[in-house]
């Protein structure tokens, strides 16, 4: 159930590369969020940023397990998120967690924000990895690959776990431009078989795009049955789905783009899909953030000439 309120801000814990993991206070939009599933924030108190920002839910925790955490990373002297177990909090779930990077001046205000500070949170939004779509078909795999660019990890924790507690073997392939973007691999250790790391200048893992390994992987498991989970930027998912539709592989996305409302009003997210008429543009804040990626039109749509 989706609703609009107004939540405080328990913990804003800074990692690396300007990334943050804020935890709300939020026990109703908590137990009701679904694996990929977003949130969009509204700040209170500047009157200058005035649409919400979209956020993936990275997760969703009790307090008690949340408290646990930052104090291991406090003693640790830890700037990463920590792993857990694939333990389910179940109704107990009170946080709901929101990984997300300064990138202009809305996110630069949440990144200022401070525990017990307020925010609106409109909560939890969209179409994400449901299980009753996907995990009967993820079951008779081989294994999960999941596939994340940047700040597309948050949107595949939450189908990590679930696909952990239904003891599906999984793979994570996460790239971004520098090792400082490659934020909460610690917390899918717990759920990964192997994980594969890409950064665009060298400095952590393979050097260049994330999907480079993922191509040699697949070449070198092409008699493997996989489905495949990806989010991040447009063209790391547009090569994606062309190496897994290359391998006859299924593959589900989670879209990033750009969101007014978050409720299917503005239309400002509408992608192009196999269709005819209206019927051809779905909404990603409603439709999705998640879709088959054999449903949607890849190839961008170009302006007539006049």
């Amino acid at each position: 159930m989706v609703t609009d309120e107004m939540v405080t801000v328990m913990e804003n814990r800074s990692l690396t590369g300007g990334h943050f993991l804020l935890s709300l206070h939020a026990p109703r939009q908590a137990r009701s969020t679904r694996p990929g599933q977003f949130a969009m924030v509204r700040l209170l108190e500047d009157s200058s940023v005035l649409l919400r920002r979209p956020m993936s839910i990275y997760d969703v925790r009790s307090l008690n397990s949340a408290a646990e955490c930052a104090t291991r990373s406090s003693e640790d002297g830890m700037t990463g998120i920590k792993p857990r177990t694939a333990s389910s909090n179940g109704d107990r779930s009170e946080l709901i967690q929101l990984l997300y990077k300064v990138v202009g001046r809305g996110t630069q205000l949440m990144s200022e924000l401070r525990p017990g500070d307020e925010v609106s949170l409109l909560a939890p939004l969209g179409h994400g990895f449901f299980e009753e779509e996907y995990l009967e078909r993820a079951k008779q795999t081989d294994e999960v690959w999941h596939v994340a660019g940047g700040i597309g990890i948050a949107a595949l924790l939450l189908p990590a776990k679930s696909l952990a507690q239904a003891g599906i073997r999984q793979k994570l392939f996460f790239g971004g431009r520098t090792k400082e973007d490659l934020v909460g691999v610690e917390d899918f250790e717990p759920f990964m078989d192997e994980i594969v790391l890409a950064s665009e200048d060298g400095s952590r893992g393979y050097r260049g795009y994330v999907t480079r390994p993922l191509e040699k992987a697949l070449d070198s498991g092409y008699d493997k049955k996989l489905l495949l989970m990806a989010c991040g930027p447009w063209a790391m998912l547009q090569a994606t789905v062309e190496l897994a539709k290359l391998h006859g592989q299924p593959c589900l996305v989670s879209m990033e783009n750009r969101m007014g409302c978050g409720l299917g009003v503005c239309l400002g997210c509408s992608i192009r899909v196999k269709g005819e008429g209206h019927g051809s543009y779905e909404r990603v804040c409603t439709e999705g953030p998640v879709f088959w990626a054999d449903h949607v039109i890849w190839e961008k749509e170009s302006i007539p000439k006049i």
